[in-house]
């Protein structure tokens, strides 16, 4: 049998936070996520069930939420300023 890495989509990482919580509050705060994001609850749900990818900017507000809730943050944002290895950020002036 072969071992399986999965991969920690948005969703997997926005659920795994919501089963963390005690189950009584589980939809208490589904709510505080919709009202935290100013997003429809059908939306909020669509992200934590992998429909669609949770936007940057709701990211954001996500983490802002949990941290308040539980005490951290469980997106990772990389700042726009920030490159990644093997780009470069400036442009030469010269052609290849």
């Amino acid at each position: 049998m072969k071992n399986q890495i999965k991969d920690l989509t948005d969703s997997n990482i926005l659920r795994g936070w919501l089963d963390s919580l005690p189950r009584a509050e589980y939809n208490k705060h589904k709510a505080g996520l919709v009202v935290a994001c100013a997003e429809s609850r059908s939306k909020i749900l669509n992200w934590i069930y992998g429909r669609c990818k949770v936007p940057n900017s709701a990211k954001k507000l996500i983490n802002a939420y949990t941290l308040q809730v539980s005490g951290k943050e469980i997106f990772t944002i990389a700042k726009p300023e920030e490159l990644t290895e093997g780009v470069s950020g400036h442009a030469s002036d010269t052609a290849i």
